[in-house]
């Protein structure tokens, strides 16, 4: 990629089709291009709502995955089904051959009910974008939050007897998983928009990372080095979890580690 302006000129590319294509009722732009944060490796996320006026989803879709690969030279694609019959929706994942990368949601227009926050709109012709839309993403519930203190303590339990049975890399996996909710739970506590996303919305947030996650990282695919991490995890999520009732799988996975 020669420079930071050749996100921006796909982003373009795609923009003047939308516009011209009367079809395209909605074009918006997410991640860190709508935040001005982007660089020359930077993937273009968007999402384009349809109108079908008698024209199947599938035609539409087609036809958007047609246009895209006109953009420049295509080194690789795939399609990701999202959605459902009633609500359809695909994911347009576009790998070029200069190193640009599309990354672009496709839904009939009238499945979005307005703009997410961080998103910035790109056209717009029906006013569906005019007003702020928070997608259920955005925050997460206590009911969200409790599940994710619940299976990070789980998780420190598979840790100690994946270790203990010499299982190294489901124990790595395990510990992968616990961390991945102790972000997600430290991006809730921070109040930062898709907590979710966990160490990306931190990051993109510019907020410090949780106390000690640095000692979570095994210095070896080792099970003393596996039980060291999880036991630092551990004390990373007891504030993270001390308020959403998950005494009993804390408890069974303290004691796994100590007697590891």
């Amino acid at each position: 990629m020669d420079d930071a302006a050749g996100p921006w000129e796909l982003v373009e590319s795609l923009r003047r089709w939308a516009a011209g294509t009367p079809w395209c009722d909605w074009l918006e732009l997410a991640g860190s291009l709508a935040r001005d944060a982007g660089d020359a490796l930077s993937d273009i996320d968007a999402g384009l709502g349809v109108v079908l006026d008698g024209v199947s989803y599938d035609d539409r879709r087609d036809a958007v995955l047609t246009a895209a690969r006109t953009f420049t030279v295509v080194a690789d694609e795939h399609v990701q089904r999202l959605g459902t019959p009633e609500r359809p929706a695909d994911h347009l994942i576009l790998q070029y051959a200069d190193g640009r990368q599309l990354s672009l949601v496709v839904m009939p227009a009238e499945n979005r009910p307005g703009l997410p926050p961080g998103a910035r709109a790109l056209l717009d012709r029906s006013d569906r974008l005019a007003q702020p839309y928070e997608p259920p993403t955005l925050l997460a519930t206590d009911e969200q939050r409790r599940e994710w203190a619940f299976l990070a303590w789980w998780g420190l339990s598979d840790v100690a007897k994946h270790a203990g049975r010499g299982r190294i890399w489901r124990a790595v996996e395990s510990l992968h998983d616990a961390r991945s909710a102790a972000w997600q739970l430290h991006a809730a506590a921070a109040g930062v928009d898709y907590p979710s996303f966990g160490a990306v919305s931190v990051e993109n947030a510019g907020l410090p990372a949780p106390a000690g996650i640095e000692h979570t990282l095994p210095a070896a695919a080792a099970p003393e080095a596996l039980l060291a991490a999880a036991r630092a995890l551990a004390s990373v999520l007891d504030p993270l979890t001390e308020r959403y009732a998950v005494d009993g799988v804390r408890a069974e996975a303290l004691r796994r580690l100590a007697a590891g």
